[in-house]
């Protein structure tokens, strides 16, 4: 698809439905990419797409229990390669990625998955049902295991690219707008302003300054350059727009291609899992309910008791100032 496809007016199809602002998705690591993500960031000095996407808001990080242990067990054979000590790779992770990750212990409640079933390495399988739980989510992960049934795309690095052009084309186009619309709210403070040290009506004010204006302009040569400017100017900012909004979009079609779909009929565990992965804070089991009402509007309806009786249940689910539900956990560093 070239750049002249992409409209620089119509905002693309959220990625994530379920999610209350854009761009914000969800994201699985997998050993291998966090492993690669730490030794590049300790070589070369610079932050990797996982905690640049992580720094912003842009995508929640999660990660099956088992990637913590296998990380640490790790790190000493990639230290053994003599690229990075041992001791910089370990405060690195600790300091850097723990604090970006959420980590899940997960559960096969809900029975078997046909995707699931299909990975053919038993220590991929909690990554794969912690995706398939959450999904609509990205599987960062270099594994042949979870690329063959689908859950990881053939380039994880690419697809994190993909979503860092998203964020960056929102943000440009935020910061263009934001920029025109400045010296706008600028006038319309300092009009307030004045009026309120003299009593004057900013009405009257603002007819003062609209008024000087037109004096201004009343020269041909001067309406002559202040439309050059004018025109320039907006061309400036059409263009700024255009260049960041081709950007979100393509990011978005090379994501769509990639994300793991969110399931056509969601158990409400999953519902319930969804609702969970997209939330910053805890949230009570009426609040999970009134956003399922929402998120799932043509299944059946699901019961408060429903709720918690998931929430109780399963292993994934972590309650948090005793009535407060949350997915997955952070985790402190271990003692060495």
């Amino acid at each position: 698809m070239t750049d002249d496809q992409y409209s620089p007016i119509a905002r693309p199809a959220p990625l994530d439905p379920y999610s209350s602002s854009a761009p914000h998705l969800v994201a699985v690591v997998d050993t291998n990419a966090l492993l690669c993500s730490i030794e590049n960031d300790c070589r070369k000095g610079f932050r990797s797409r996982l905690l640049r996407m992580s720094d912003d808001g842009t995508a929640t990080l999660y990660a099956a229990d088992h990637v913590l242990d296998e990380t640490y067990e790790h790190l000493p054979r990639m230290a053994k390669r003599g690229l990075v000590p041992l001791a910089t790779l370990r405060a690195h992770f600790e300091a850097e990625y723990l604090p970006a990750l959420r980590f899940v212990t997960v559960s096969d409640v809900d029975g078997p998955d046909e995707q699931v079933l299909a990975i053919a390495d038993n220590d991929d399988i909690p990554t794969g049902r912690l995706a398939k739980l959450i999904a609509p989510c990205v599987v960062f992960s270099d594994d042949q295991h979870l690329k063959e049934p689908g859950f990881a795309p053939k380039d994880w690095q690419r697809a994190a690219k993909s979503v860092l052009d998203i964020a960056d084309g929102v943000r440009g186009q935020a910061v263009t707008v934001n920029a025109v619309a400045l010296p706008v709210r600028g006038v319309v403070g300092l009009v307030k302003l004045l009026g309120r040290q003299t009593g004057i009506s900013p009405w009257a004010i603002g007819a003062v300054v609209l008024g000087g204006g037109a004096l201004l302009l009343k020269q041909a040569d001067r309406r002559k350059t202040a439309a050059s400017v004018a025109i320039k100017a907006l061309e400036a900012v059409g263009t700024k727009l255009e260049a960041a909004s081709v950007q979100e979009r393509r990011g978005v079609e090379k994501l769509r291609e990639v994300i793991l779909a969110a399931p056509s009929r969601p158990t409400i565990r999953q519902q319930v899992a969804i609702t969970l992965a997209r939330q910053s804070q805890p949230l009570l089991a009426a609040e999970v309910h009134e956003l399922i009402y929402g998120h799932f509007p043509d299944e059946p309806a699901v019961g408060i008791h429903a709720i918690r009786a998931v929430l109780g249940e399963g292993s994934e689910f972590m309650r948090v100032q005793r009535y407060r539900w949350q997915l997955g956990c952070k985790v402190a560093p271990r003692q060495s």
